[in-house]
């Protein structure tokens, strides 16, 4: 079967989902295809029906006061607050107040060049500042965690350049949406879900055959089901760095026909950084029956495999803790089996709070483990800049011809690459320079 819009849009997550509703907004026609059967990408929300909150296996946070995204939250009549951002740092077998070990972020967002991976800067910075051991730990950790990177590859000047981004968008402090992130993709797909023939849930693109002024998408679903072709006269492209270097016949990949060689270097030169999450319900929050404990909200373990934990906070009474593993250790993790992955962030969480590895197993109740890599149509966590790769985002970016669009978090050439706000901006731009080439046509 056919179907012919002005514009084929891929992928239904935050970047695909705002093109639509700016392209939606103009009078244009166009034809949303959504591998998973759900739209919101690497936004997904699980709710546990025992403590009725809702679970984040991928993106958790709204960082910073993002004005756009905080203005569609309360658009979709939804609440965000902020999170309990005190910081425990297990060192040396003690856990005390983190704070001082974060003295390496106010030298980080002022970092200058040359380019070179974060291990060389952190040695470097060591050596002028004379940090002790710590606050070296902890900025290799929070490379691999907060940046899901490894920090012998990952670019000084790019991280750099996300923290003063950060920190002018009103800083790193993290707040939720409390009624779960889903429900904001969710209402922006709203028209979408109510006009038939539009948004295509369960349709892998495997083709997109293009031409000046010409776009043919050809797509199956997950089961390998043809479902015909797509056409429009422009196509954007919102699709995860992961997925994009993917090669046919992998799951997810898709073939351009004529290939799109400056993009192709461009996603190629980028990296998909590792993610793997653990959501554990116990009988009791034990955390916060602890006096040592009670009162942080996050606890650090650079030395664990999942070197940072949670809790649902501002959820009030809950009885979870989300432990986070990114970059080299995540890649590692995910060659393992859910038990493995499980008996790690016990035997971390056993060394954080001083019970035994028997005992926490005997107070879970529940758990789940998100292995991003495992996902075929995002297959990692978010875009890394690789040192000396930053024009790279740039030429990902950059249109082709008339024709093709490219948007999604790996794109956005600001300093909010790996956020849910710097996916949206860079939907809204994809289809603001497809206007624009239109209105010169």
């Amino acid at each position: 079967m056919d179907h012919e819009a002005d514009v084929v849009i891929l992928g239904a997550g935050a970047a695909g989902l705002a093109a639509a509703e700016r392209l939606m907004s103009q009078g244009l026609r166009v034809l949303v295809l959504e591998a998973r059967d759900r739209v919101g990408g690497r936004v997904a929300t699980l709710r546990d029906t025992v403590a009725d909150v809702p679970l984040e296996l991928g993106a958790e946070f709204v960082h910073g006061r993002p004005a756009r995204l905080i203005r569609r939250i309360h658009r979709a009549g939804l609440t965000v607050s902020p999170c309990n951002d005190t910081h425990a740092l297990l060192w040396r077998g003690k856990l005390e107040d983190g704070e001082d070990a974060f003295a390496f972020q106010e030298p980080l967002m002022s970092a200058k060049g040359p380019d070179r991976p974060m291990t060389a800067w952190v040695a470097e910075q060591a050596r002028i500042h004379q940090w002790p051991p710590i606050v070296c730990a902890m900025a290799r950790s929070y490379v691999r965690g907060f940046y899901a990177a490894d920090p012998d590859v990952a670019s000084t000047l790019a991280i750099a350049r996300m923290e003063r981004t950060a920190d002018g968008s009103g800083g790193t402090t993290p707040s939720r949406v409390l009624e779960g992130y889903d429900r904001v993709p969710h209402a922006m797909a709203a028209k979408l879900f109510a006009k038939p023939d539009t948004l295509f849930l369960n349709a892998v693109a495997e083709e997109v055959r293009w031409r000046p002024g010409s776009v043919l998408v050809r797509a199956r679903t997950r089961q390998g089901t043809p479902l015909g072709t797509f056409r429009g006269k422009h196509a954007v492209v919102t699709l995860p760095v992961g997925v994009l270097q993917a090669k046919p016949p992998a799951p997810g990949a898709v073939r351009f026909v004529p290939r799109v060689r400056e993009q192709e270097q461009a996603w190629n030169r980028l990296a998909m950084g590792s993610l793997v999450k653990v959501l554990l319900r116990f009988r009791s929050a034990f955390w916060r029956e602890q006096e040592a404990t009670a009162r942080f909200g996050f606890f650090h373990a650079p030395a664990s495999a999942f070197p940072t934990w949670w809790t649902l906070s501002p959820h009030r009474r809950t009885r979870h803790l989300v432990g986070w593993s990114g970059g080299p250790t995540a890649a590692s993790l995910s060659r393992s089996s859910e038990k493995v992955v499980l008996g790690r962030a016990l035997q971390g969480l056993s060394q954080l709070f001083h019970l035994s590895v028997r005992e926490l197993h005997a107070r879970l109740e529940a758990w789940h483990v998100q292995d991003w890599q495992a996902e075929p149509y995002t297959r990692g966590g978010y875009a890394v800049i690789p040192s000396g790769a930053m024009d790279a985002v740039e030429a990902l970016a950059r249109p082709v011809g008339r024709t093709l669009f490219f948007a999604g978090e790996a794109t956005h050439a600001g300093g909010d690459e790996g956020t849910v706000h710097g996916a949206l901006e860079t939907g809204r731009r994809a289809a603001d320079e497809l206007l624009a080439r239109r209105s010169k046509a």
